[in-house]
């Protein structure tokens, strides 16, 4: 009798299905917060068929559609696809630009191909996300356009794209960090990361030469690694051309304040003063070619100083090129 009552009111994982109530979530592939474990970023009003819970975490299915241009094949860990797209690549609910999007995936990670339409294919993949970002849904995932009919609320949709209001805006080096420069009111800015009320962001724009310094006026002969440390706001900003000793990759994790989570960073040092740690931050187009790199390779880099001095005491250099 018992067991007969616990088998007819259970329902199946496979059943129930969970809706995203934050505005953005991390979608992991093992259920730890860690950088290295992120695949995508959720956003607010997707929905995932629950396949296991454990904890505080739930396993959820994600389906949606991509552009076919941005994925390559494989047969890497059972799955068909790949994102290929430097950057990643949004994944909407119709095969139409203009969709909603339900995440934001990240480059490398796995797909499974469910159909195509197009140039569109519709993808699936399962992982694990934060239970408390999430609330109970029945039915399973809702219709991917609304009915006439729908009384539901449009999820909030968080913009590619922000526009600086009427009283202008500063930009800052970090969420916590020193202002770089003033921002003038309705300036473009294309979102590349965000992180709480933060988001990173990149503006592009003409400057008049004459008032910048020579890139030779600012060479690795002419200021240290420990330079950077003392004086932090003299060279913020400055670009090196320097002769570095590869430690290693790493990506950044949501308590680094000096990096958005998972943006890849090496530690590097000096070849004469190898205590003189150094991290230098990878953009996507430069990752294939540290990636390559091996430990106690010496290399010659072009690049930027983020801060002089981060949170840790570790100047962060971004990465411009290899000469």
């Amino acid at each position: 009798m018992l067991v007969a009552l616990v088998v007819s009111t259970a329902v199946p994982l496979s059943a129930q299905a969970i809706r995203v109530t934050v505005p953005e979530e991390n979608f992991r592939k093992k259920p730890q917060a860690t950088s290295a474990n992120r695949l995508a970023t959720v956003l607010e009003g997707a929905t995932l068929v629950v396949q296991e819970r454990r904890g505080r975490w739930v396993l959820g299915a994600l389906e949606g559609w991509i552009w076919s241009a941005s994925v390559a094949s494989t047969d890497r860990d059972g799955f068909d696809l790949v994102v290929s797209k430097t950057g990643g690549e949004n994944l909407r609910r119709t095969p139409d630009a203009s969709a909603a999007r339900s995440a934001l995936l990240m480059q490398g990670m796995l797909l499974d191909s469910l159909e195509a339409q197009g140039d569109w294919i519709k993808v699936r993949r399962a992982a694990w996300i934060w239970a408390a970002s999430t609330a109970e849904t029945e039915g399973g995932p809702p219709p991917a356009v609304a009915t006439a009919d729908s009384t539901a609320p449009a999820p909030r949709q968080l913009p590619e794209r922000l526009v600086v209001g009427s009283s202008g805006t500063g930009l800052l080096v970090s969420p916590e960090g020193d202002t770089a420069a003033v921002v003038g009111a309705g300036t473009d800015m294309e979102v590349l990361a965000r992180q709480g009320g933060w988001t990173r962001v990149r503006v592009e724009g003409w400057v008049w030469e004459p008032s910048t310094l020579a890139p030779d006026s600012v060479g690795g002969a002419t200021f240290s690694v420990t330079d950077l440390r003392n004086n932090p706001e003299q060279f913020r900003g400055r670009r090196v051309e320097w002769t570095l000793r590869y430690v290693a990759l790493q990506r950044a994790e949501a308590v680094r304040r000096d990096f958005y989570e998972g943006e890849p960073y090496f530690l590097a040092s000096p070849p004469s003063r190898t205590r003189d740690l150094v991290y230098v931050a990878v953009p996507p187009e430069l990752l294939p070619a540290v990636e390559s790199l091996t430990p106690l390779q010496t290399v010659d880099v072009v690049a930027r100083v983020r801060t002089g001095r981060s949170q840790t005491g570790v100047p962060i250099l971004d990465l411009i090129a290899f000469r």
